[in-house]
C-alpha cells in the first residue's frame, strides 16, 4: 500500500463524550489492524543510481556497495572515468553518497531515480510511539 483512503463507514458519536479527536485516533488503529489481518507485505523503495567517478576509486565503490546493501550491475570505462549503474533501497543511499564524497574527495557524482519497491528483508523500521498511546492498548 504506497497509498490509501480510508472511510469508515460505521461509528457512534454521543455527544457529551466523543470528540472528533477520537475518530483521528482511530484511523491509525483501524489501518494498522486491517493491514494485519488482509496479510500485507511490507515494502521499500529502491532506486536505480550511475556512479561518475574517477577510475582510480573502482575498486573502493565496488567493495562499499554490498555495506549499503546495493547491487552493481554494469560498469564502464570512459577516458579515466567509471560510470557503476545499480540498484538500491533508498534507506541507504545518503550513507553511500556521504562516502563516495568522502573517499573521492568530492569528485564523485551519484544520480538516482526511483526504480520500484521490493519486499523487505530485515525487521521493519517503527516510528516510536508516545508514552502510553491508546494504539499499543487495542
Amino acid at each position: 500500500v504506497t497509498d490509501c483512503k480510508i472511510c469508515f463507514k460505521y461509528g457512534l458519536y454521543y455527544s457529551p463524550v466523543s470528540t472528533p479527536a477520537d475518530f483521528r485516533m482511530l484511523a491509525p488503529i483501524v489501518l494498522e489492524q486491517v493491514l494485519k489481518k488482509a496479510g500485507t507485505e511490507l515494502l521499500e523503495p529502491y532506486l536505480s543510481f550511475k556512479i561518475y567517478a574517477p577510475q582510480e576509486y573502482l575498486s573502493r565503490a565496488y567493495t562499499d556497495a554490498p555495506k549499503y546493501c546495493a547491487n552493481i550491475v554494469d560498469t564502464q570505462l570512459k577516458n579515466n572515468e567509471v560510470i557503476l549503474s545499480g540498484e538500491i533501497p533508498a534507506r541507504c543511499i545518503q550513507e553511500y553518497r556521504s562516502d563516495l564524497t568522502f573517499f573521492t574527495n568530492g569528485r564523485s557524482v551519484c544520480l538516482t531515480e526511483l526504480k520500484g519497491y521490493h519486499v523487505t528483508t530485515g525487521e521493519p523500521v517503527c516510528q516510536p510511539r508516545r508514552p502510553n498511546s491508546r494504539i499499543d492498548k487495542v
